[in-house]
């Protein structure tokens, strides 16, 4: 029985010193600001105009959006995590995975493909 809690005790450890260990990269880009433009949903979801207003401290992000179209009832606080270039926006839809680039951002959720522009 000893043997068996070693065991135990050993696989905690490395299950718990890989999880210590995974680590998001510091952000190296800013998205505070008020970004403008489109949303393209897939298949029957439509299409339409997002503008969103985002403030970041670090690597959090908060802020608003609204959609137009067929998406405007997930308007509203958004909040978020830029790691990197990369930047995760969680709204009432889902979650929305952009890369920033200078003054534009784009990616996808899993409904539709973003395209923002930085005003």
């Amino acid at each position: 029985m000893g043997k068996s809690i070693g065991w135990f005790v050993a696989l905690a450890s490395m299950l718990l010193l890989g999880c210590a260990s995974t680590r998001s990269a510091p952000p190296s880009v800013d998205v505070t600001g008020s970004w403008a433009g489109e949303w393209v949903g897939s298949g029957a979801v439509g299409s339409g105009q997002l503008t969103m207003t985002l403030q970041q401290s670090g690597a959090s992000v908060t802020g608003n959006a609204v959609f137009t179209g067929g998406a405007s009832s997930v308007s509203g606080a958004v909040t978020g995590t830029v790691s990197g270039d990369e930047c995760s926006i969680n709204y009432k839809g889902g979650i929305a995975h952009l890369t920033v680039k200078g003054n534009e951002m784009s990616g996808s959720s899993s409904l539709s493909r973003w395209t923002l522009k930085r005003q």
